[in-house]
Order: C-alpha cells, then sequence, then structure tokens
C-alpha cells in the first residue's frame, strides 16, 4: 500500500512538472516568491485594521505567530526529522524532472514550508475576517502557490498535503489561543 502511494506521489508529480513549459516557467517563478503576493497581504491587512481598528493588532500578530511557528516547525524540526529528499535531490527522479533556473531547492523537502506557511496564514486571517470570500481566496492562493513547489520539482504532492494540515493545524490553535471572544 505505501508503495503504491509513493508511485502516485512520484507519477502526479511528474505529471505536474512535465506539463510545464517555458512560457509557464518565468511565471511559476514569480508566482512562488512570496514578496510577489504582498498585494494581497496587504489587502488582507487592511481588511484586518478595517475591521478591528484599534484592536488589530491581536489578528496581525495572531499572523505573524502562526507563520512564524509553521515555519520554524517545518524547516527546523520536522525536515531535519524526516529526512525526506526533495525529488530534485533524489538520485531516483532527478534524470526525470524540469527544473528552472536550476533550482532545486534546499535537501529535504518534507513537509513544505510553502504549504505550511500559507495556510497557517489563510487559516488565521480568514479565521478572523469570517467571509466565505476570504475563505476562497485565501484557500485558492494556498493551493496556486503550494502547486508552484511540484511544478518547480522541488516537492512531492505529499510534501504540500503533509504542509497543508500542519498549517492548518497550527492556524488554528493560534487562533483558539489568540482570537478574543468577540474576534
Amino acid at each position: 500500500m505505501i508503495e503504491s502511494l509513493y508511485r502516485a506521489d512520484q507519477a502526479l508529480l511528474l505529471a505536474i512538472n512535465h506539463a510545464g513549459t517555458e512560457g509557464w516557467d518565468l511565471v511559476v517563478w514569480y508566482a512562488t516568491q512570496s514578496w510577489v503576493w504582498a498585494p494581497l497581504f496587504l489587502a488582507a491587512l487592511v481588511a484586518l485594521l478595517r475591521r478591528f481598528k484599534k484592536a488589530s493588532w491581536q489578528p496581525v500578530l495572531a499572523a505573524l505567530v502562526s507563520v512564524a511557528l509553521s515555519d520554524l516547525l517545518c524547516g527546523a524540526v520536522l525536515k531535519p526529522t524526516f529526512r525526506r529528499l526533495r525529488p530534485t535531490h533524489d538520485p531516483r527522479m532527478q534524470p526525470t524532472l524540469r527544473t528552472v533556473r536550476g533550482y532545486r531547492g534546499g535537501p529535504f523537502g518534507f513537509p513544505s514550508n510553502h504549504a505550511a506557511n500559507s495556510m497557517a496564514l489563510t487559516v488565521v486571517v480568514a479565521g478572523y475576517l469570517r467571509h466565505p470570500a476570504v475563505w476562497a481566496i485565501g484557500l485558492s492562493w494556498v493551493f496556486l502557490h503550494s502547486l508552484t513547489r511540484v511544478y518547480l520539482g522541488v516537492h512531492y504532492p505529499s510534501d504540500l498535503l503533509g504542509g497543508w494540515i500542519i498549517g492548518g493545524l497550527i492556524g488554528m490553535i493560534v487562533l483558539a489561543l489568540l482570537r478574543s471572544p468577540d474576534g
């Protein structure tokens, strides 16, 4: 069973990675960069400031804490613990992958920091704003931002799934601990 899941994970990675074209490479290269999404982050900040006014420090702090915890847990604890090679560092996968701009990422890929951080941020911001459109936009961003990592060949789809679960849990815990009863 585990072997069949691993093969399915590899097959989905290769299908997405091989669907790439030179025309899309530049778009995806920039879409994977967090700073490109600054307008979305600014819109979320403005929405939090408008909704919470003087108390907006609380949701902003919660968002920052959730991303920091997610990033620290995934990057400093889980990746070194699991030591699952990224596809671009796995000798069995390297010959079959397309790479963009020679980018390979660090050696380990599980769980994906991009996926975990974006999910943690979305859960906290959407949890505070409590609007279906915020959830829809946030989850769309999470999916697209994470998918760029598979396109680039630096993550297996299961790395994203692990990141989404971890980021979602961290976001929910931070919300439960830091959100005021009226927030």
